[in-house]
């Protein structure tokens, strides 16, 4: 049996070093993190694995792939037609951010006054562990404002729901960005909801994480 390789996709506000605690707690599984370009590319990837940038997709693994998700990386993974993958993984993930706008539109006001600021607060509700937290001064606001447009326009429920493929869906009680309600929305028929972990939940439970994607790999 050929073990699938992991393709990681951070969300909004991250960047691929998002998913090293989970990286290496799945460190039998051959993985590359892709980077959607919210920020100045990183250093070389330490986890034995390949960070890509999105405009050079095609040097991304061949299969098979299992994709892994968080946030507005699942919806961006459902656009994706170049790649064929054997299952998906979402971790506070969803079809649609249906939510009211507001808040949205007014983060993407914020980001050519004060990047930095956006950033930080929007790390503070993700729970996100401060040695995790991306260098803001290599914030790409562009680049930051088209992904808040993707947000706000993009509608992928119709591709999840005809996915056709094994999902494996986390999310968390306490997480203050993709609410339980959504998250239930997104996945009704199958959810596992960890007691706690914010929306960073991958980096910071990455343990039960980890058992989790461990157990719905096995099954594949």
């Amino acid at each position: 049996m050929i073990r699938p390789q992991l393709v990681f996709v951070h969300g909004w506000g991250f960047g691929p070093a998002f998913w090293e605690p989970l990286r290496t707690e799945l460190s039998a599984n051959a993985s590359t993190a892709l980077d959607l370009g919210f920020f100045e590319p990183e250093q070389p990837d330490e986890l034995g694995g390949s960070m890509v940038e999105v405009s050079h997709l095609l040097d991304a693994p061949s299969g098979p792939l299992v994709a892994v998700g968080h946030s507005l990386g699942v919806p961006w993974l459902l656009r994706q037609s170049r790649f064929r993958f054997e299952a998906l993984v979402s971790l506070g993930g969803f079809g649609r951010f249906d939510v009211p706008p507001g808040p949205v539109r007014a983060m993407r006001r914020g980001l050519t006054r004060n990047a930095n600021r956006i950033l930080a607060a929007f790390h503070q509700s993700c729970g996100l562990p401060p040695h995790l937290v991306p260098d803001s001064s290599t914030a790409r606001p562009d680049r930051l404002a088209e992904g808040l447009d993707w947000l706000l326009a993009w509608d992928e429920r119709p591709a999840l729901a005809s996915l056709g493929l094994p999902v494996l869906a986390l999310a968390a009680k306490d997480d203050a960005v993709v609410l339980p309600a959504l998250s239930r929305a997104s996945f009704p028929h199958g959810l596992d909801m960890l007691p706690k972990g914010g929306h960073a939940f991958p980096a910071t439970r990455p343990g039960e994480c980890a058992r989790l994607i461990a157990a719905f790999l096995a099954n594949l």
